[in-house]
């Protein structure tokens, strides 16, 4: 690791004394430029008294030098005075003196204080290695003010490794308080994916208790008072243990929260006209979510009254009408019906949106969006009841701002599964994809969400430039020239004819593709997925006989078009709903649909879902919006809210093998 003061020429007067001392100090041989490995003897950090500056330790090392030549008395005294650099923010300062005592070699009662300097020096910087600094502070021992310096370190350095769980480990041994420990672990503790909860429990056992702490949550995500009775039981098996006290912010407003109670339910829809069809299937996903809470409850007084409003051809002033006091809500369904009505509900009104507006806030907290205030302070009292009925002087505030006080926003966006593929294909490493899009608004639109998120995800690993290869087609003629000469096999062709015609020979060889291409991604109608695929497959000839994968989204996926479609569809990877995929956890539920409505087509397997699950999504809410991290698992995906209240959908993958749709794991 480059020590930047010794190239850096920057000296004041201070660092040349600094430098003058140790020059003095010639009678000690040098050592290797590496730092001794030796037994680290621990050694507390030295608190100096007031107005004592560097300038003064670096004297005082040369004094002690001069009258004693005992190395070890100097090399604390010039350690102390790097750490007064650091402590005066003056790090190049201190890594020269730190790169000067290396130099004359560290003695083994040192090595630790050392160490811990030269992390504090560097950790942070642009070209300092993480992993070498992790490495370094190994070998700090100590007590006290050292062993919380070198924690505090741990959890700086293992952040920027993107070590979340390592970090929460090393907050735990620092001299934070206790609810400032419990605030930062448990966000990273709750940022972690499910499914490496138990290897982190078993790599660090001191955050056990904060896993099992939001796996209880997760139990007891559809009832606060449930969740309020776990969390006594919790303390007294946990008794002693910090979160006994400090407990999270967001885990404490959860027991606050009350029971949904909604006992009265208005949908609203467009029951006839034109997308009569549309919304009728939506009801009939809704109204097959309530009759299975029928069957759990086993009693029908105990479930709410659902009302259906036809939003078809209405003004906003009916609807209002129609709604009358009900305060829970699900729709409208069409966007511009969204935009017209949710300003002038009343507070107290608790919605579920079926569309979103084109812009969103993005200037309120998490709880003022929730909401739909762009004020915090005032999404805090309105969440503070539970069902989000704030007081009188809240209730004011709100009412003027025209805004109900719950708001949420849950749709089957095409832009929502372009961004998806964008971070799936970019997480598993491919950085230079072939786009293929329809020249439909449809597509454009995923095209271009694409593109934007590919380039965000590239800006965050600092680079400059996102490799997209574009391709645009309107038919099939169109659609197979711009894939041949996106993959350059046009290009190879007329290489073979130029040599063929400047020899007068015959060639045999084939036209190759580009070699830098590692994904394809397709965003098109089913019936053009099933013309590119062949295309595709017929223009890739890797050297290596390595594949490049085709990945497209739902909507290059048609249920109904038989077998033939699998076999043009081979090795595309897609995305989809849970529901439509052939092994999935509602086998009875789906027996009873193909019973009630036949021969559903997809995209009505689809509408169903997304019914279905709206219903289901209600009453959990207020849950979901409290305890981020939360999630359902409903028939179009795996469910949660983001900042601004959208309901992020997360759908599984998939592939076609030997004309079949076959699972894939993440």
């Amino acid at each position: 690791m480059r020590h930047i003061g010794q190239a850096g020429k920057i000296f004041t007067l201070s660092a040349v004394a600094s430098v003058l001392v140790l020059t003095g100090c010639g009678s000690t041989p040098k050592t290797q430029s590496k730092p001794v490995v030796v037994e680290p003897t621990p050694i507390e950090t030295t608190q100096v008294e007031d107005n004592v500056t560097p300038e003064h330790k670096l004297l005082e090392a040369k004094k002690v030098w001069e009258r004693t030549r005992n190395k070890e008395q100097r090399d604390t005294l010039l350690l102390q005075a790097a750490d007064l650099y650091l402590q005066n923010q003056q790090p190049v300062l201190a890594q020269q003196v730190l790169y000067e005592v290396k130099e004359d070699g560290i003695s083994g009662v040192n090595q630790s204080y050392y160490s811990l300097l030269v992390t504090k020096a560097y950790a942070g910087m642009p070209d300092a290695s993480a992993e070498e600094l992790l490495a370094m502070l190994d070998g700090v021992t100590g007590t006290g003010e050292t062993a919380f310096q070198k924690a505090e370190l741990q959890t700086q350095l293992f952040t920027q490794q993107g070590n979340l769980a390592a970090a929460a480990n090393s907050v735990l041994k620092t001299n934070l308080t206790d609810d400032e420990k419990v605030q930062q672990v448990w966000q990273w503790i709750t940022s972690i994916p499910a499914s490496s909860l138990d290897s982190v429990g078993s790599t660090y056992p001191d955050l056990s208790p904060f896993i099992t702490l939001r796996e209880l949550t997760e139990e007891n995500a559809s009832s606060p008072e449930k969740l309020a009775k776990s969390l006594q039981q919790f303390k007294q098996v946990y008794r002693g243990h910090v979160l006994e006290n400090a407990l999270p912010e967001n885990v404490i407003e959860a027991t606050q929260l009350t029971d949904a109670g909604a006992n009265d339910i208005a949908v609203l829809l467009p029951l006839s006209g034109r997308l009569a069809r549309t919304g009728q299937v939506v009801k009939n996903g809704i109204m097959a979510a309530y009759y299975t809470d029928v069957e759990k409850r086993q009693d029908e007084h105990l479930l709410p009254r659902l009302r259906f409003i036809d939003t078809n051809e209405v003004d906003t002033q009916h609807l209002l009408s129609e709604i009358g006091d009900t305060k829970f809500i699900i729709g409208p369904l069409l966007k511009d019906t969204v935009e017209r009505l949710i300003p002038s509900l009343p507070l107290g009104v608790n919605v579920l949106a079926l569309n979103r507006p084109d812009e969103l806030p993005d200037n309120a907290s998490a709880k003022g969006l929730a909401t739909g205030s762009s004020n915090p302070a005032i999404a805090d009292d309105a969440l503070a009841s539970g069902t989000g009925l704030a007081g009188d002087d809240t209730q004011n505030e709100l009412h003027s701002l025209g805004l109900p006080t719950s708001l949420n926003y849950y749709g089957l966006a095409p832009e929502d599964e372009a961004k998806q593929l964008a971070e799936f294909i970019f997480n598993k490493g491919y950085r230079a994809p072939i786009v293929i899009a329809a020249q439909s608004s449809l597509y454009q639109r995923m095209d271009d969400t694409f593109k934007k998120h590919w380039r965000i995800l590239n800006n965050q690993e600092n680079k400059q430039r996102a490799n997209i290869t574009s391709v645009s087609f309107n038919d099939s003629n169109s659609l197979r020239e711009g894939i041949t000469q996106a993959l350059d096999v046009a290009q190879s062709n007329e290489r073979i004819n130029q040599i063929e015609y400047m020899t007068n020979d015959e060639v045999y060889n084939m036209p190759r593709s580009r070699r830098d291409i590692d994904a394809i991604v397709a965003f098109a109608s089913p019936q053009d997925t099933e013309l590119l695929n062949p295309i595709i497959e017929a223009s890739l000839n890797p050297y290596d006989g390595k594949q490049v994968p085709v990945y497209a989204t739902s909507r290059s996926m048609d249920y109904d078009s038989g077998k033939n479609q699998w076999r043009d569809l081979q090795n595309v990877h897609f995305i989809d709903m849970p529901w439509l995929m052939p092994s999935h956890s509602w086998q009875p539920l789906q027996q009873e649909v193909e019973q009630a409505w036949q021969n559903q087509n997809t995209m009505q397997k689809r509408l169903f879902a997304f019914g279905f699950d709206a219903y289901q999504l209600l009453p959990q809410l207020g849950m979901l919006n409290t305890l981020k991290y939360l999630s359902h698992e409903g028939l179009t995906g795996t469910l949660s809210l983001n900042q601004q209240g959208e309901v992020i959908r997360k759908q599984p993958q998939a592939i076609i093998r030997n004309e079949k749709v076959q699972m894939l794991s993440e």
